[in-house]
């Protein structure tokens, strides 16, 4: 993190969610894929830029059944502050998995109650895929780059 503004999304908390798949002999963190031993090490890293009544959400990492509750926490802290627009940034997520497409529509669910504009930005094949898939493309308002998200 920088000194820009952005602050940890849970206060004393550094937003790492690392899990593994268990230990090799020598104690490194290993999953097993094919036979292949592979560092399973998987982070996500969430910021949290206030700007006036807007709020801006930076995602970094993978978003899956093990990542998305502390994103799903984050989402529902900053909605309940009632911005006037909740900026998702999903630039730096290398995957979108199930639990992350719901917690983004629980987060449009209580967005829409607060009459809070909630916007995603991601141009990525990763985030896009998995919304095209399933049809939220048509849920969200979505943005290539965070300039044009904040100032729609």
């Amino acid at each position: 993190m920088s000194n820009t503004g952005w602050t940890p999304a849970v206060p004393g908390h550094t937003n790492d969610i690392r899990r593994s798949a268990g230990h090799d002999d020598s104690g490194h963190n290993v999953a097993m894929t094919g036979g292949e031993d592979v560092v399973a090490e998987q982070v996500i890293d969430l910021d949290v830029n206030r700007m006036g009544d807007k709020v801006v959400v930076r995602v970094n990492g993978e978003v899956d059944m093990l990542t998305t509750p502390v994103l799903s926490e984050c989402l529902k802290d900053q909605l309940q502050s009632e911005p006037s627009v909740l900026v998702v940034d999903l630039r730096g997520v290398g995957f979108l998995g199930s639990s992350g497409l719901a917690a983004l529509v629980a987060a449009r669910d209580i967005a829409m109650n607060r009459r809070v504009a909630l916007r995603l930005v991601s141009a990525d094949h990763a985030v896009l895929r998995p919304l095209t898939a399933t049809g939220l493309t048509d849920l969200f308002d979505i943005y290539p780059d965070l300039e044009t998200a904040l100032n729609r």
